[in-house]
């Protein structure tokens, strides 16, 4: 259900007009792009609370915040950090500030930046109007704020051994959109771990999307620190060719609203889609998750694992739907989302939900919430380790499953540092 009310009816669109307006650098094309973007946002209906998908989300905060700025996005190259900036040495760097993207030395041919390439017109072809009814929100409200993208594309069999690494800065009282484009060529593969630092007081509408070829393997990680009365909104669409395989992970610490949008299709015969991912919002933050997998070829995988762990007065939500169309036969897919709330006060709203056309499929689903086992518990007190560090090391414990599943040493020691209840467990 959502709010009978258009976008359009609440405020007025002026104070976009200057945004829409952009120096003579950036194509027609991109111009008009992002005025149709801005017509189609406006004419859809507002998102509604009472949606099992938008529960707890505050879409009247983010919309107020977003219809209220004089700028969206101040892009000052002064504010840009040098080339001394702290960057991995062993991975490809990109970097994220103020609606722009950068590397502090040269990018290799198979990764390019929007506003630093001279032909944009190679850009042209990413950048359709998303008609797409199931998110036709957040991806249209990307499109009318975004500056700037990042492509990613190899070549056929190329094999990327260096991790790419893209860190989205801090901002402050900022409207900001970055935009990801990865596309994995036949028999190529990629690694990337994206790190969303800590934001106050913007909104930031983020939109990544995925093509694999056959035979290509992607990885991708996904950090996303506490954004601190900041709306973080994140989209993805993943589509997937004969024999690709996708392995996701991402861990989100919340915002005052923080959600990510999945869309998965599995096109090709024997892909293969492993999404895990966990929540650990605190204090009044909310952390949600919406995914879709569709399977639209025969001997297709799934695999979904969602944890979340909620303190304080802190709310999560969980919604996913793994359907198999009726002439799909093969199929395999699992869904499991575990929630351990650690306060009387948080609140979790989880909904898993198999759509399944055909008998030739082996799929199951399950969803559990609950506190600490207080026999557990207790029996690591008699030990004698006091209770907040068992109780800490029994949360460490179940987030650790997921953890544990990284193949990347690097990236595992990185995501075991950034919380505090495993730093200390081996």
């Amino acid at each position: 259900m959502v709010n009978s009310k258009k976008i359009k009816s609440l405020f007025d669109n002026s104070k976009l007009d200057l945004n829409l307006s952009l120096s003579s650098e950036f194509p027609d094309w991109f111009q008009d792009f992002k005025q149709k973007s801005l017509d189609q946002f406006m004419a859809h209906n507002i998102p509604s609370i009472t949606d099992s998908e938008w529960e707890y989300t505050k879409i009247d905060s983010l919309l107020e915040l977003l219809f209220n700025r004089e700028v969206l996005n101040r892009i000052d190259p002064k504010e840009l950090p040098d080339k001394s900036i702290e960057s991995d040495n062993d991975a490809i760097c990109i970097h994220f500030l103020n609606g722009e993207y950068f590397a502090s030395s040269d990018l290799p041919d198979h990764i390019m930046i929007f506003s630093k390439t001279h032909d944009k017109n190679i850009f042209k072809h990413l950048f359709k109007l998303d008609i797409n009814p199931q998110r036709p929100f957040l991806s249209d409200m990307n499109a009318i704020i975004f500056s700037d993208t990042l492509l990613i594309k190899t070549l056929q069999n190329q094999k990327v051994d260096t991790e790419i690494h893209i860190i989205n800065h801090s901002h402050y009282d900022s409207i900001i959109a970055p935009r990801v484009h990865i596309h994995v060529a036949e028999n190529s593969s990629l690694k990337i771990f994206e790190h969303v630092k800590s934001s106050t007081q913007s909104v930031i509408s983020h939109l990544m999307t995925i093509f694999c070829e056959a035979d290509s393997n992607l990885e991708f990680y996904k950090l996303i620190e506490q954004q601190k009365d900041t709306h973080f909104l994140s989209t993805h669409t993943v589509q997937m060719a004969e024999n690709s395989k996708v392995d996701f992970f991402s861990w989100d610490f919340g915002g005052k609203t923080s959600t990510t949008n999945t869309l998965a299709e599995l096109d090709g015969k024997k892909s293969e889609f492993h999404y895990s991912a966990l929540f650990t919002p605190s204090d009044d933050h909310h952390s949600g998750n919406q995914l879709r997998v569709e399977h639209k070829a025969n001997k297709t995988k799934s695999r979904i694992k969602i944890r979340g762990v909620l303190n304080d007065q802190s709310k999560g939500v969980f919604f996913g739907k793994i359907k198999v169309n009726e002439d799909v036969l093969g199929t395999s897919a699992f869904m499991e989302n575990k929630n351990l709330l650690i306060s009387d006060d948080a609140t979790i709203s989880t909904q898993p939900i198999l759509e399944i056309y055909n008998d030739d499929t082996e799929c199951s689903h399950s969803a559990t919430s609950g506190s600490i086992d207080e026999e557990k518990l207790f029996y690591i007190q008699s030990r004698g380790i006091p209770e907040i560090a068992a109780k800490q090391y029994l949360i460490g414990s179940f987030i650790k499953e997921l953890i544990n599943e990284i193949t990347s040493i690097k990236i595992k020691t990185l995501l075991q540092n950034n919380f505090q209840y495993i730093d200390n467990q081996s």
